[in-house]
């Protein structure tokens, strides 16, 4: 199945993807007790709607280095030999990014790049996951694009203004596109992975070669912390990695899924905002596609 979350006249919602003849239908649907169920409202037509990042996260879970160009690689280079060296960086709900949403740069002094991966998005509350029942608690698949943003060489060299600290690398508003939906019933084991900019090839890789593979991810990270309906799980990249200029045209694709699309925008000239500022936030996040708090919320088998 294909899932999608849209907005529609002022509300969200999640629905079933359907073909048709000339479009697709999105039929709505809703999450309970770990599972997709019908929900109220009509069927549209998918062009009549907004699609939103198809996750609503309380926490974005980044796996690093760990794709290796063999299947079977030597552990090395700071790749990890083992789960248990896997190396795990988190980013904030609020760099969430949707399908053909505009990436805002964050400015001169910081280099965007590129980083196409299979996103992992959880359907239910979970906790030290065994390896054989991870794909038990797994909403769906999506494209993701992990963009990071690295301190210029010369910024660094000149030491005036200082530099700005790594932790800053993965945090930026926007530099987590998701989409353009779900696929509820992929198989993660063996996707191909490909990223293009400006319509040239830049990434191009298989998760096959994870070195670690979603099921152990999902078993590891559960080990560490409480995965809850919505978090996303970033499985790693493969190799070619590289720069995003404004204007540049990004478009992540894996087999099975679809192709996610984003433009890098100038950076935002806005000093700051409050809520009182601005009508356009969303209230609190709710894997159901509502406020927290409203019918139709997450239950409470799925918290």
């Amino acid at each position: 199945m294909i899932v999608c979350r849209y907005a529609d006249g002022g509300r969200s919602g999640y629905g079933r993807v359907e073909p048709e003849h000339g479009g697709s239908l999105v039929v709505p649907i809703r999450r309970s007790a770990g599972r997709w169920v019908g929900g109220p409202g009509r069927a549209r037509p998918v062009d009549e709607l907004s699609l939103l990042p198809p996750a609503e996260p309380t926490k974005i879970i980044c796996v690093a280095l760990n794709y290796s160009a063999a299947a079977r690689p030597a552990p090395g280079r700071g790749r990890p030999g083992s789960a248990d060296s896997t190396v795990v960086l988190l980013k904030p709900p609020s760099s969430l990014a949707g399908p053909e949403h505009h990436i805002g740069h964050p400015g001169g002094s910081w280099e965007l790049r590129h980083e196409a991966e299979l996103a992992v998005v959880i359907g239910t509350r979970c906790k030290r996951v065994p390896v054989e029942y991870a794909a038990d608690v797994v909403a769906g698949y999506t494209c993701a694009n992990d963009i990071t943003a690295y301190a210029r060489r010369d910024a660094e060299a000149s030491g005036t203004p200082a530099a700005p600290p790594p932790v800053w690398a993965k945090h930026f508003d926007g530099c987590t596109p998701l989409g353009p939906w779900l696929a509820t019933d992929l198989d993660p084991a063996d996707v191909e992975i490909t990223c293009r900019v400006d319509g040239r090839a830049r990434q191009r890789g298989n998760t096959r070669d994870l070195i670690v593979p979603v099921p152990e991810l999902i078993a590891l990270i559960s080990e560490h912390m409480t995965l809850l309906p919505g978090d996303v799980v970033l499985t790693g990249t493969p190799e070619g990695s590289g720069p995003l200029m404004v204007g540049s045209r990004v478009e992540v694709s894996i087999a099975g899924i679809g192709t996610l699309r984003n433009t890098v925008d100038m950076p935002s000239g806005t000093a700051w905002t409050s809520d009182g500022d601005r009508n356009d936030r969303p209230g609190p996040l709710s894997f159901a596609g509502r406020p927290a708090g409203e019918e139709g919320g997450p239950s409470d088998a799925d918290r």
